[in-house]
């Protein structure tokens, strides 16, 4: 048998373990995972030179049509460049809010897919009753999440004029449907934007009535918002036997609410942003670095690195939304959103396994292999194994670079990480069985990238 491609001289790392091997690509496929000398004939040879092969980063949380007003075609070619050069070959898209769900999903899967370049699924947005009773429909189209903002309403309403923001009437009602689902056998749940913003608001008059500006966006949408939003969101799924995914959490505190929620039987996951593993209060930019939930403290990052080693943190993703520094001139009225995507496995590889916080092990479990299977994408994705996708990142653990001032292919033009020295980087990504990013630049064409259901 003769085969398209194989990656010879490498070590080949899965979520269980680490393979002196290399493999072979027939058809955009993996067709086999063998010694050197095993390895069947190729038209082309690629030779790994010692370094490890990973599979494709699956990123669960990315924001394509932000901020809002912007061109989704540009940030659609833009964002997913990115993608390619850092790593990523499968990003999950958080659909704008839409009267009909699933028409929306349509129309930006037609767009995606002709300026793309790695590939896609999605997650939606719940807001009204309305779009509740849309939750089955769309899972047949290939999404099998829900996401809930919780903190947006009233002045912190993502669209402005359309959007109120959802009460609890509305997180009780989606659980519920959900829960409904779920007890039929469909493998559907929600995401929880953690956060309660009536405390929020508070806090954030008090600064204004004093004529204060904070030192960082943590001293105003403090770690209470998050802790009361999560443990009532953990209460609700608890009663109605919902499962639910924790975006973003940043609280040490919220380990421990986790783990009493599952010694309860709440069928909960929960996922952290590299941002919130790797930066901190003393060490960013406070306007440029406004996100909700904010930048924590020292403390949080290493009690989440801890909480990831010890497997009580189940995905790492990055929250990634390009926004320009042109919407990050003054505190109050900067949009939140940061840049990711280009140095997320780069920051997970220096930061991470480098400094033997976490093996590369459970970088490609909490990166590649969990978020494939908890959207419905394995064994197509997050795997390297006969049959899946030939999707892989090359990375060599020993290259070292300096963060470039900006990102070299995001509309967002500003890095919170620039000038940082990390050590380990993807030197080669591919997707399907082509290369689409090497030495971070781009090799692959605009289209390539393909909508991948969620079964």
């Amino acid at each position: 048998m003769q085969v398209d491609t194989i990656i010879k001289n490498c070590k080949i790392v899965r979520h269980d373990g680490i393979l002196d091997a290399g493999l072979a690509i027939k058809r955009g496929k993996i067709v086999a995972l063998a010694k050197e000398s095993e390895l069947p004939d190729a038209k082309t040879i690629i030779d790994g030179k010692g370094n490890f092969v990973i599979p494709g980063v699956v990123d669960a949380h990315v924001h394509l049509q932000y901020p809002p007003g912007v061109d989704p075609e540009s940030n659609i070619q833009a964002e997913t460049r990115a993608c390619a050069a850092g790593g990523c070959t499968t990003l999950i898209h958080l659909l704008a809010p839409a009267d009909n769900i699933k028409d929306q999903a349509k129309q930006f899967v037609g767009l995606y897919e002709q300026n793309a370049y790695v590939d896609l699924a999605l997650s939606a947005r719940i807001y009204t009753r309305e779009n509740i009773s849309q939750i089955s429909e769309i899972y047949d189209f290939g999404i099998n999440s829900v996401k809930l903002l919780l903190p947006y309403k009233g002045s912190e309403a993502v669209w402005k004029g359309r959007v109120g923001g959802i009460d609890d009437g509305i997180v009780y009602l989606t659980f519920k449907e959900v829960a409904k689902l779920a007890k039929q056998g469909r493998d559907v749940f929600v995401r929880v934007h953690c956060e309660n913003v009536e405390i929020f608001l508070e806090m954030k008059n008090e600064f204004l009535e004093k004529g204060m500006e904070p030192d960082s966006w943590n001293e105003v949408r403090t770690r209470v918002c998050e802790q009361e939003s999560m443990q009532k969101c953990l209460y609700l799924a608890r009663i109605t036997g919902c499962p639910i995914y924790v975006v973003h959490m940043t609280v040490k505190e919220g380990l421990n609410l986790l783990a009493k929620a599952k010694a309860q039987g709440v069928n909960v996951m929960t996922e952290t942003c590299i941002q919130y593993l790797t930066q901190n209060t003393d060490n960013v930019d406070p306007i440029l670095s406004k996100v909700n939930p904010p930048i924590r403290e020292v403390r949080d990052n290493e009690k989440l690195w801890e909480a990831l080693r010890d497997e009580n943190i189940d995905v790492v993703a990055t929250d990634h939304a390009p926004v320009p520094k042109s919407m990050k001139q003054e505190f109050w009225q900067a949009v939140p959103g940061m840049p990711g995507s280009e140095t997320f496995l780069p920051l997970m590889l220096s930061e991470g396994v480098n400094k033997g916080r976490i093996s590369l092990e459970r970088l490609v479990d909490v990166c590649c292999y969990r978020p494939a299977r908890k959207f419905g994408l394995a064994p197509k994705k997050g795997v390297l194994d006969i049959g899946a996708d030939a999707g892989l990142v090359l990375v060599d653990l020993e290259k070292e670079e300096t963060a470039p001032e900006n990102p070299k292919y995001s509309n967002s033009d500003f890095s919170t990480v620039a000038g940082k020295n990390i050590k380990g980087w993807p030197i080669l990504t591919m997707l399907r069985g082509k290369i689409v990013a090497q030495d971070q630049k781009i090799i692959g064409e605009s289209g390539y990238g393909r909508y991948v259901p969620g079964r």
